[in-house]
């Protein structure tokens, strides 16, 4: 896999990383109403400090305002 600009291969822990994001993301995009409240909260949260960390990857996270973050 590599970065949104398309000139770095990420290590295999970035990928990880890439991978928790898009995970938690589709948890709070398609089963939100399923999740207890304080399970919602900790996936906002947690989609908060991944998308810095994809940010940083230059990975282009995209927004999650619609998410809560």
């Amino acid at each position: 896999m590599k970065d949104a600009t398309g000139t770095r291969e990420l290590t295999a822990g970035e990928q990880k990383i890439v991978e928790a994001y898009a995970a938690l993301r589709e948890a709070l995009t398609a089963h939100r109403t399923e999740l207890p409240p304080f399970a919602e909260r900790s996936a906002v949260r947690a989609v908060a400090v991944l998308w810095q960390a994809m940010n940083g990857l230059d990975m282009d996270p995209g927004q999650v305002y619609h998410l809560g973050a």
